[in-house]
């Protein structure tokens, strides 16, 4: 009962009435109603309005923090990285359940420590020439097998790659997958760098999507730093976005601004490639034509012109020589037609092996070769378990009913032993069951003479009074 009113007396809150009770608890501390806060400033913007948003780090723990305007105004320079002092009211931002810093001023006091790294690595990394333009490599004008070195679940590689297929599908894809965030990532990332090392391909691509200075620093760690720079191919970095460039930006061969911008790197579309081919054929064409056209004509006017007696004696080195040009003339462009025949041969095979339906194709006739080859191991074992179902059957039914039989023997000779033994039975060969008061007469003694019994036979009742009683052949006296 005690418990009962107890939880009776407790107070019940709804949810904007509790976060107003906890609002009035923050404004009622002096010590959150005027705070000073250090930290280090983390995912910096300013909204359309004008409004400051920022988040203040230290190892694990953030604090999210805002400003108006009007106060936003009179701050100092800061960005991402730089560590501050911030004063303003610690309060509550109902609509998330967080609290939340509304700052009123802010004091410079330095350089964060994931900043600071990031500078003097910068600095000592550009020291030693990694990132000098005389090192960079030119991007392959046709490249055709791109080394994605991301993570699949990664925003920017699904749009590096959407945007690649769309454009760009005779381009194929050789994935190096690896974590893009956390400890492990810089390890892995130097991993996949050195597997795409390895592959036959034109170009190799690193990209992630957006997010924080601290989600995307390990593509400014030392290790993958080196890793590019030593890449026997090309590399593209296309980490984050341009605000966010790291040091992988740095060293690559080319930085582009975002995965999708990366994606419009890779050489020409598809369909461009395509009516080049299709225009050099067409010029190749026009001008042997021209030339053959201009060739007739010079012949016509020195047959017409000639003031010879025989001009065509005179003609006939000319003739010849035409003759061969012609002929010569017919076999270059017949060599140039074969050499961009084969050119468009190559771009549709190259088509046709990034053309989804063949694969697929060739993964239906692999999944019904499976299927049979499943079906007749199916049957075959199901085969196999039937026989030895069979055989067991045929073993277990002797020895079952050896076995009910000899339980039926033992149960036949426990029903003949309870027989033996139920009173019922003595009763039918003429014994009764003598009781006094209820009880079951053993010794004639435990009945007082003159009162009553009952002796129970085999189909009723006898009730009778004690008139002597007899123990053994020896009257017994009352």
């Amino acid at each position: 009962m005690r418990a009962e009113s107890g939880a009776a007396r407790q107070r019940e809150f709804s949810v904007k009435a509790l976060a107003d009770y906890l609002r009035g608890k923050f404004a009622s501390d002096d010590s959150l109603r005027v705070a000073r806060v250090r930290g280090e400033v983390s995912n910096r913007s300013v909204s359309a309005r004008g409004h400051l948003n920022f988040v203040l780090k230290e190892d694990d723990a953030v604090l999210q923090c805002f400003a108006w305007q009007d106060d936003f105004l009179r701050f100092p320079e800061f960005g991402n990285g730089a560590a501050v002092i911030v004063s303003g009211a610690v309060t509550i931002y109902p609509q998330r359940s967080l609290y939340q810093m509304i700052a009123r001023r802010v004091e410079l006091a330095g350089i964060g420590d994931i900043h600071r790294l990031f500078e003097e690595r910068k600095r000592r990394l550009a020291a030693e020439g990694l990132f000098e333009v005389e090192r960079k490599r030119p991007i392959p004008a046709f490249p055709f097998r791109v080394a994605l070195v991301s993570s699949r679940r990664a925003d920017g590689a699904v749009d590096f790659e959407t945007r690649l297929r769309l454009r760009r599908p005779h381009v194929g894809i050789e994935w190096c997958e690896t974590s893009v965030q956390g400890a492990s990532a810089p390890h892995e990332i130097v991993g996949a760098l050195a597997h795409a090392g390895q592959l036959d391909v034109d170009v190799v691509v690193v990209t992630r999507g957006g997010g924080s200075f601290e989600d995307l620093f390990a593509f400014s760690d030392e290790g993958v730093v080196r890793a590019i720079a030593r890449c026997p191919h090309p590399v593209i970095s296309a980490v984050g976005h341009t605000v966010n460039q790291q040091l992988s930006d740095f060293a690559a061969d080319l930085h582009a601004e975002t995965p999708s911008a990366a994606a419009e790197r890779i050489g020409p579309e598809t369909r461009e490639i395509v009516r080049q081919v299709s225009e050099a054929i067409r010029r190749g064409r026009q001008s042997v034509g021209r030339s053959i056209e201009r060739q007739g004509s010079r012949l016509d006017r020195a047959l017409t012109r000639s003031k010879l007696d025989d001009p065509k004696m005179f003609l006939v080195p000319h003739r010849q020589r035409l003759e061969a040009a012609e002929e010569s003339m017919l076999d270059a462009l017949a060599a140039a037609l074969e050499r961009r025949t084969q050119l468009v041969s190559g771009f549709a095979t190259r088509l046709g092996r990034a053309d989804p339906s063949r694969k697929l194709a060739e993964q239906r006739l692999a999944l019904q070769a499976a299927c049979f080859k499943l079906d007749v191991v199916t049957r075959d074992a199901l085969t196999r378990a039937q026989r030895r179902l069979q055989g067991s059957t045929e073993r277990l039914v002797p020895s079952l009913q050896g076995g009910l039989e000899r339980r039926m023997a033992g149960v036949r000779l426990a029903q003949a032993r309870l027989d033996g033994k139920n009173p019922e039975t003595i009763l039918q060969h003429g014994y009764a069951i003598v009781t006094h008061a209820g009880k079951i007469v053993r010794d004639p003694a435990e009945v007082p003479l003159g009162d009553p019994i009952e002796a129970r036979v085999a189909r009723g009742t006898l009730r009778a009074r004690v008139e002597s009683r007899t123990a053994h052949g020896n009257e017994v006296s009352g």
